[in-house]
């Protein structure tokens, strides 16, 4: 039996309307132990139809306070089909990125905590009140000490972000021969949680520059520096990549940067499905694939798909 954080984000945006209706929709698992923990002052923009939706799939076992990490034991002492949710009492400014670090820390040192499920914050906001990291990924970075790389899983396409979030004129400095080497290996990880039929096609990588830099006329970095080691091709022009046609023939792709490969990724899917993952890391992080979507907070409009699939994806990582 496996235990799982769900950290629902910021409290104005939409992470904890599609954490219970996707928690509604899903029911238990009986290889797993989940924890929810949310804002208090965030309960009431949910509709109430979802919460009685919720409490009809689930035991719920409420606890509120200020501190996760005190919580986190807890996690053992669940049957399979209660949910335990936190409601942080605290209203710290700062408590979205307490969550992910208690329950980050606890799957590093006392395993109560098996794998993070994580919804979505403001970067600015969670950097400005944490003031070290970031958002999620520069968090878990920092905690576990490993360079950690995005990746992002639909049922049409699946893509690993060589860099993240950089400015876009820093991206070629920022792509090293170290952190092309991370990035080949994450590819390699993406590829363990897509089906066997499609893990087994090559990783498409992607140029940096326009036309892959058209054999050195259009900069050099795809001929010094991207030598695509066994199991991947390319480098290929990002704007001729992502034609259904050039996709059937890869498993993933593999973008050099955040925009050339998201875009294209949220284009696809949207809100409907899709999920990320964080690569790198000694345990299972899952997220959704989309922003606070603060514009549609408390209006019971968010879909709840993407959330759905990180949940789902976390899961399976039980067998």
């Amino acid at each position: 039996m496996k235990n799982f954080v769900l950290t629902a984000g910021d409290r104005d945006g939409v992470g904890l309307e599609v954490s219970v209706k996707a928690l509604g929709l899903l029911g238990p698992t009986k290889n797993a132990r989940l924890l929810l923990a949310t804002h208090e002052s965030a309960r009431k923009s949910v509709h109430r139809r979802h919460w009685a939706k919720l409490a009809k799939r689930w035991n719920i076992v409420e606890i509120h306070g200020t501190d996760l990490g005190e919580v986190l034991p807890t996690l053992d002492l669940l049957e399979p089909d209660e949910l335990l949710i936190f409601f942080d009492s605290s209203r710290k400014p700062s408590a979205e990125a307490a969550w992910v670090e208690a329950a980050a820390r606890s799957a590093l040192n006392d395993g109560f905590v098996d794998g993070l499920i994580t919804g979505p914050v403001s970067k600015e906001r969670f950097l400005a009140n944490h003031r070290r990291d970031m958002g999620h990924t520069g968090l878990l970075s920092r905690i576990t000490g490993k360079t950690v790389y995005q990746g992002y899983i639909g049922q049409r396409l699946a893509i690993t972000l060589a860099t993240d979030h950089v400015e876009l004129r820093g991206v070629e400095k920022a792509l090293t021969a170290k952190r092309l080497k991370g990035a080949y290996q994450a590819a390699m990880q993406l590829s363990r949680f897509l089906p066997a039929s499609t893990a087994r096609k090559p990783i498409a990588i992607l140029g940096l520059n326009p036309h892959a830099g058209e054999n050195g006329t259009i900069g050099k970095f795809e001929k010094s520096r991207i030598l695509p080691p066994k199991g991947f091709a390319g480098p290929y022009s990002a704007d001729a990549a992502f034609h259904p046609a050039s996709l059937k023939k890869f498993s993933s792709v593999l973008a050099m940067y955040h925009d050339q490969g998201l875009i294209p990724f949220k284009m696809l899917h949207g809100q409907d499905s899709g999920f990320q993952i964080s690569l790198g890391l000694p345990f299972i992080r899952t997220s959704v694939d989309h922003g606070t979507a603060k514009d549609l907070f408390a209006k019971d409009r968010a879909n709840p798909g993407s959330m759905r699939d990180a949940i789902q994806a976390a899961l399976k990582r039980t067998n």
